[in-house]
């Protein structure tokens, strides 16, 4: 008798050789896989037709093989009620055991098993990476683009803003560095908060909420000249709205096919929406209008965009997966912000991206003032200065990703940091008018690509599950830059004057060529 259990268990096994797997199974382990330990107490019987992922998907049969928990010591016997009970150890997985005669193993169908409780398998599920279709991948891709627009549009004036913002408020350089600070503080908080908020509420959701929550912020800055406190704190509203925005988008573009071509799109765009911006600003400002009626236009297309959002993103839970890899579904998908301070990838590329957003934003919030300054400028004559530095930026970004994806964008990084620092110095000691706005239009378009480079580059060293907490806070320390250098050329300013914009550019495009050194390397890519 004591053979009949072994002759029983090696029939089964011979049985389950020949058995499918269903494709969308995660794992199937045989009899001889699953280890028990001796004496558990809560054994049970398990149809084979409830235990595929959760879903009853195999055709009934006559004959069936039983599932039960049994003791390894040998084959215990269980009374009904015992089989029947399910109410405890639900999270315990089954082991397949000897049908009631070895007929009953011969006659049974092949059975399609997956020996995991279904809480864990629902669990795992939703943390899969959905896949999309091409036409919602357009429209997100769309509405990423018109978001990035009005961020670009909103950043790109403050430039020509700050010396009627000095004016309408009797305050100095220091002072109205203030309002880049309080954007700092804002990227602070959205690089805390940006990935726990799109675990939580889903991608999609955490996305619209950006957008609103930027549209709060314009309708302060729109709806007052007179208290620069209240004004600082719409910065802050729409420096962590902003943040968040950009960081999410860069996870999403960085996760599409060919990330350095969208990805520099998405920027150029961006850029795009920053050459405009203090165009319109300075005009209506030329004319009487009150400065911050400005940021009315702001509000007006703050409305559609984030109904674009909305519409686009609203369904999309988690990142989808790139077409051209495939889904590993036991891949980690619990890394969080914690992961992300933890990488050298994440750190260097932060420290990068702060070097290069400050140099841009210190041309970009300082070249009218130092165009009006030091060169004796027109106000008109600055605004196209700024302008034509954001547009080379939005050229370059459309253009030059291209020409980065054959020489690598690693090599390619290094040589435009050579161009642009080479034509920063002729910028500074050059002391005539159209050579620094050549110069400086030039300069916008050498390190355009730059902040693309970083988020391509971050797509290949850290791992997809991080992407939303690491593109978060990348995005969120590197625009910090945006507050920080401003504010340093701020001080030095009041104690040497303008003229300082030039060499502080100059040693911050000589540190972003240090920090790119020592960004890991990955193997090239053409994709």
């Amino acid at each position: 008798m004591a053979a009949i259990p072994e002759l029983v268990a090696a029939t089964v096994q011979t049985s389950l050789a020949a058995a499918t797997v269903d494709s969308d199974a995660e794992q199937v382990h045989s009899v001889a896989d699953v280890q028990l330990p001796a004496g558990d107490p809560s054994p049970k019987t398990v149809d084979a037709t409830s235990v595929v992922l959760g879903k009853e998907n195999v055709q009934s049969v006559a004959t069936r093989p039983v599932f039960k928990r049994v003791d390894s010591s040998g084959p215990n016997t269980l009374s009904d009620a015992q089989l029947d009970d399910t109410s405890n150890n639900t999270e315990t997985p089954v082991v397949l055991t000897a049908p009631s005669t070895i007929q009953d193993v011969s006659a049974a169908p092949s059975q399609q098993m997956f020996l995991y409780p279904p809480s864990e398998i629902e669990a795992s599920a939703s943390m899969v990476p959905q896949q999309e279709d091409a036409p919602i991948r357009r429209l997100r891709m769309l509405a990423s683009f018109f978001a990035l627009f009005l961020a670009g549009w909103n950043g790109g004036s403050v430039g020509a803003m700050i010396p009627h913002i000095e004016k309408a408020f009797g305050i100095g350089y220091i002072q109205v560095s203030l309002l880049f600070v309080c954007t700092f503080v804002g990227y602070v908080v959205a690089a805390v908060v940006a990935g726990t908020l799109s675990r939580t509420v889903g991608f999609g959701h955490a996305l619209s909420i950006a957008v609103l929550v930027e549209l709060i912020g314009n309708v302060i800055n729109s709806s007052q000249q007179v208290n620069f406190s209240l004004m600082c704190f719409g910065f802050f509203v729409v420096g962590c709205a902003f943040a968040t925005q950009l960081g999410l988008c860069n996870a999403y573009f960085a996760a599409l096919d060919k990330p350095l071509l969208w990805t520099g799109i998405l920027h150029g765009i961006y850029g795009l929406g920053a050459f405009a911006s203090p165009l319109v600003a300075t005009a209506m400002v030329s004319r009487g209008v009150p400065y911050h009626f400005f940021y009315t236009t702001n509000v007006g297309m703050n409305v559609p965009v984030f109904a674009l959002i909305w519409i686009a993103f609203h369904n999309l839970h988690t990142i989808p997966q790139p077409s051209t890899q495939p889904v590993d579904p036991t891949a980690s998908t619990t890394s969080t912000f914690r992961d992300a301070l933890k990488s050298r990838a994440v750190w260097t590329l932060s420290i990068f991206l702060m070097l290069y957003v400050g140099a841009e934003e210190s041309i970009g919030g300082w070249i009218v003032t130092y165009i009006l300054d030091v060169r004796n400028g027109s106000p008109e004559g600055a605004s196209w200065v700024a302008s034509a530095f954001y547009l080379g930026i939005a050229i370059g970004r459309i253009v030059l990703p291209a020409l980065n994806m054959f020489i690598g964008e690693r090599r390619a990084v290094f040589l435009y940091l050579l161009i642009a620092i080479a034509l920063e110095i002729l910028a500074w000691f050059v002391p005539i008018y159209a050579s620094t706005a050549i110069c400086t239009a030039l300069v916008g378009l050498a390190i355009s690509t730059f902040y693309a480079a970083a988020i391509t580059i971050g797509g290949k060293l850290i791992p997809r599950a991080m992407h939303a907490d690491a593109f978060s806070l990348m995005s969120s320390v590197g625009q910090s830059g945006s507050a920080l250098w401003p504010l340093v050329v701020a001080l030095l300013s009041t104690k040497r004057g303008i003229w300082v914009v030039e060499p502080t550019v100059v040693a911050l495009l000589g540190a972003q060529g240090i920090c790119w050194w020592l960004v890991p390397r990955v193997d090239r890519r053409l994709d």
